[in-house]
């Protein structure tokens, strides 16, 4: 007799926060032939809809995950700056996710970085932190690499790049 399983398939697309939250999606970029990198950070409301974005280049990156660490921080210190008292903060390294809940000590080269996000988390109010899948941070994806390859930081409120409008509309899962 066989048996039947369902399988559960990863989420592949952005997905909605709870209505009360608003979903902050960082990434960043690390080029270690150069030491550059630059970060991103993405905020949508409950329906997927473009609030605010900023990326920021960095000069002189020392390594990828201390810069998906700077990614979490300086999301979290621009949803702070716009005054969000509840976000949902995802990122596509497990790494970083796992140091900001907890799961894993901090002592390591990101140590005063995830201290940071933790502290600033505090500042906010209500932070929660999950992981996703790159397919589901495409926008903040896209984002990182356009810092880094225009050397430059950028932000943008209400109104999002053209470079991600397709993204954000494409990515957005319906239920």
């Amino acid at each position: 007799m066989a048996s039947s399983c369902t399988v559960v398939l990863p989420e592949t697309r952005w997905s909605k926060s709870d209505p009360r939250y608003t979903k902050l999606n960082v990434d960043a970029a690390f080029f270690a032939d150069g030491g550059l990198g630059a970060t991103s950070a993405v905020l949508r409301d409950d329906r997927g809809n473009f609030v605010a974005a900023q990326c920021k280049f960095i000069p002189y990156a020392a390594d990828a995950i201390t810069t998906e660490a700077m990614s979490m921080r300086d999301g979290l210190a621009f949803a702070n700056s716009l005054s969000f008292n509840r976000i949902e903060a995802e990122s596509d390294s497990l790494e970083v996710i796992n140091f900001c809940t907890g799961h894993t000590r901090w002592w390591d080269e990101a140590a005063a970085l995830f201290a940071e996000c933790v502290d600033i988390g505090t500042m906010i109010g209500k932070v929660t932190f999950k992981h996703c899948l790159r397919s589901c941070n495409q926008v903040a994806h896209v984002l990182a690499n356009h810092s880094y390859c225009n050397k430059s930081s950028f932000s943008w409120l209400n109104e999002p790049p053209d470079i991600v409008v397709g993204k954000l509309v494409d990515d957005v899962t319906v239920f």
